[in-house]
């Protein structure tokens, strides 16, 4: 197991050389385009506190559900898509808004328990 996390670790440092080497010949503008939209990166939300990458699926669930509880709807990129009351409803919604594999999904009522069979 050593092993395997030192290799990933080499290939992490090549990584950061590579960007790091790709970014030299950046203008002073080129840099701080780039450094703004680090940052934004790291200023956004984390569902999870912060302990690494959450789809933004994830996070704009976890943010409206209780607002579309009871419904189906179609996200892309944490942004929603369609809402409706059936899943061939909002999948037909969104291939009208020409959006190409959206997560479909349905958000049960909070105080609905899931059923899952036996």
């Amino acid at each position: 197991m050593w092993r395997k996390f030192s290799e990933v670790k080499k290939l992490e440092t090549v990584l950061l050389n590579e960007i790091i080497e790709k970014t030299a010949t950046f203008t002073s503008e080129e840099r701080q385009s780039l450094i703004k939209l680090l940052q934004e990166q790291e200023n956004k939300p984390k569902a999870n506190g912060g302990k690494g990458y959450v789809h933004p699926n994830t996070i704009w669930i976890k943010k409206h559900h209780a607002e579309y509880a009871g419904k189906y709807v179609a996200l892309k990129d944490g942004e929603l898509v369609a809402v409706g009351n059936t899943i061939k409803e909002v999948d037909l919604k969104a291939k009208e808004k020409k959006v190409e594999k959206p997560l479909l999904t349905y958000l049960f009522p909070l105080d609905e328990v899931p059923f899952g069979g036996w």
